[in-house]
C-alpha cells in the first residue's frame, strides 16, 4: 500500500480547513451605503477616558465606523450566507455600542462591557432579545446573555469566533429548524454554545427568517473597528457513508499479522461504524471496509476516537499506518480528495483490558462541517469525568505548570508559575523563574483538571478570557552607585 506522508495534528481541525479571507483594501466587500460613516483604514485608536473616542489614521487593512448624528448607517455584506463559520478582530470605544448580525438577522452583542460582573443580553457576547410591537408599545422577549464577561477593555483588539447554523426549510418553505449559534468564543473563551433561535432578533433587515443572508454590521450606535475577517461557507452536503462491512477476529493479537490470514469469526454489514460489532470487549480485532460519496474534490480531515491501536487507509493511501491512543484521545489527518466514491480501510484491534472500547470517525470537508460517521453508542463508552474547578472566594494562590497560550497553539510552558486569584475575579499567573507577570485574566479561577485528573501533567488552565503578557521581569534592582540594571 503506497505511503502518503501527511500532516498529523492534535489541534483543532478549523485551522487546516480552507478558508477565506477578506482583504480590507476597500469597502469592495461590502453593499454600498449613502452615508460616509464606514471606512478603511491603516490604523485606530479608542481613548479609554473618551466617551465614544476614537480616532483613524489613513491606510488599509482595517474597517472602521465613527458615526454622527446625520451620518451613520448600518452594513451589509454583498455576498449572503447560510451555515457559515466566521471570525474578526474587533476594538470597541469606550461605552461604545454596536452588534454583528448573522444573516442579518440574529445578532451577537458588541459592547463595551468591560467591568461588567453579571453580563445580561445587551452585553458582548450576548444574543440580543427578539422584539415585537403591540399597540405601540415593545415588547421584548427571549434573548440570551453570554456565560461571562469576557470583554477586555475599550481600546484593546479583542477577538471572536462565531460557528452558525442558518434555519432549515423543506420544499414548500415551512421552516424544519430554527437558526442555532452553535458556538461563540470571544478571547479564547466559549460564551454560547448550542443556543437556538426561534427568530430574528431586534433589529433585522427583514421579519421573515431565509435560508441564506448577509452579514449586518450596526453602524448607528457607536465607533467599532474591525480587523481580519476570516470566513468559511459551510452550506455544502456531506459526504454520504454507504456498504460498510465487517469482520471481527477474537484473540489477544500483538500487531495484524496475528489475525489477517485467519478466518473470521464474525462478518456482516452496518449502517455506521460501531466498534461493538464485537461480542466482547477486549482481545479482538475489527476490520471495517466502506465507500465515502464526496461530493467536492478538496481538502477532507480525518478524525478518528478510537480505544487501542489501529490503521487507516483512505482511497488505496494509508492516512494513519501505526495509531495507537486511548478512549478520550483523538487523531486527525488530512488528505485531498476527488469528488465521487473513495473507498476506506479500518482495522482496529485492542488487547489492553483497562481501556475502554471506543469507534469514532469524523469527517469535515471543504464545505460541510464536521460529521460523526459512527454510532452514537459506539462513542458512549464511559461517563465524561467532571472537571476539577477552583474558586477564588478569597485571595488564593496555587503553584502549577501553566501554558501561554495563543489561538490554539501552546506558545509557552512556564515550569515555575504562581496562580493568584481573587474574589473580584481578576487573577494572574506570576513566573517565578523570570520575575515577570505572564498572564492575567478575568473570569472564574482555574480547572485543575490536567494536573489532578488520574495521572495528570501537572498544568492548570484559566477559566475566564486570558491577556497573555510580555514575561518582561518587573523587578529591578540598583547598584551602590544609585543606578538600575535588569535583576539576574
Amino acid at each position: 500500500m503506497k505511503h502518503l506522508i501527511l500532516w498529523l495534528t492534535f489541534l483543532s481541525p478549523m485551522l487546516i480547513k480552507a478558508q477565506q479571507k477578506i482583504p480590507l483594501d476597500d469597502m469592495s466587500f461590502w453593499k454600498p451605503s449613502e452615508k460616509t460613516n464606514w471606512q478603511i483604514a491603516g490604523d485606530v485608536t479608542a481613548d479609554i477616558n473618551q466617551h465614544d473616542g476614537m480616532t483613524q489614521t489613513t491606510g488599509k487593512g482595517i474597517l472602521v465606523n465613527i458615526p454622527v448624528e446625520k451620518n451613520k448607517a448600518n452594513l451589509q455584506s454583498v455576498t449572503e450566507y447560510g451555515d457559515v463559520d466566521v471570525s474578526f478582530d474587533f476594538m470597541m470605544a469606550a461605552h461604545s455600542n454596536s452588534g454583528f448580525y448573522l444573516m442579518g438577522r440574529y445578532e451577537l452583542q458588541l459592547m463595551d462591557s468591560w467591568g461588567v460582573k453579571n453580563p445580561s443580553t445587551g452585553d458582548c457576547g450576548g444574543i440580543y432579545k427578539r422584539r415585537r410591537y403591540e399597540n405601540g408599545k415593545e415588547i421584548l422577549w427571549e434573548g440570551h446573555a453570554p456565560r461571562l464577561n469576557a470583554c477586555l477593555a475599550p481600546g484593546l483588539w479583542q477577538h471572536i469566533d462565531i460557528s452558525f447554523q442558518a434555519p432549515k426549510f423543506d420544499a414548500t418553505g415551512k421552516k424544519t429548524q430554527n437558526a442555532k449559534m452553535l458556538s461563540v468564543k470571544m478571547n479564547g473563551v466559549i460564551v454560547q454554545e448550542n443556543v437556538e433561535l426561534t427568530g430574528p432578533t431586534g433589529g433585522p433587515i427583514a421579519e421573515t427568517e431565509a435560508a441564506t443572508g448577509p452579514f449586518m454590521i450596526q453602524g448607528d450606535h457607536g465607533p467599532v473597528a474591525f480587523r481580519n475577517f476570516v470566513i468559511l461557507n459551510l452550506s455544502g452536503k456531506p459526504a454520504e457513508l454507504s456498504n460498510v462491512s465487517y469482520k471481527v477476529f477474537y484473540g489477544n493479537f500483538k500487531e495484524p499479522k496475528d489475525f489477517l490470514n485467519k478466518k473470521p469469526d464474525a462478518t456482516g454489514s452496518v449502517e455506521k461504524l460501531s466498534w461493538d460489532v464485537s461480542k466482547q470487549e477486549n482481545d479482538f480485532a475489527e476490520i471495517f471496509n466502506g465507500i465515502l460519496k464526496i461530493p467536492v474534490a478538496g481538502k477532507h480531515i480525518f478524525t478518528f476516537q478510537i480505544g487501542g491501536k489501529y490503521y487507516v487507509s483512505i482511497n488505496g493511501k494509508e492516512l494513519l499506518p501505526d495509531a495507537w491512543t486511548v478512549t478520550r484521545d483523538k487523531k486527525s489527518a488530512q488528505i485531498d480528495l476527488p469528488a465521487g466514491d473513495v473507498p476506506f480501510e479500518i482495522t482496529v484491534y485492542k488487547t489492553d483490558a483497562w481501556m475502554t472500547p471506543i469507534l469514532g470517525m469524523y469527517v469535515q470537508g471543504p464545505n460541510f462541517r464536521n460529521t460523526p460517521y459512527h454510532s452514537l453508542g459506539s462513542t458512549l463508552a464511559r461517563p465524561s469525568d467532571d472537571p476539577i474547578f477552583l474558586d477564588a472566594k478569597e485571595s488564593t494562590i496555587l503553584r502549577s505548570f501553566s501554558d501561554i497560550v495563543k489561538g490554539s497553539k501552546r506558545q509557552k510552558r512556564i515550569t515555575h508559575a504562581v496562580n493568584v486569584g481573587n474574589q473580584d475575579k481578576l487573577h494572574y499567573t506570576y513566573d517565578l523563574s523570570n520575575g515577570a507577570i505572564a498572564q492575567i485574566w478575568k473570569g472564574d479561577f482555574l480547572d485543575a483538571s490536567p494536573m489532578w485528573d488520574n495521572r495528570g501533567d501537572g498544568s492548570s488552565r484559566p477559566r475566564g478570557a486570558v491577556l497573555a503578557l510580555t514575561d518582561a521581569q518587573i523587578f529591578v534592582s540598583s547598584d551602590s552607585k544609585g543606578t538600575f540594571s535588569e535583576a539576574p
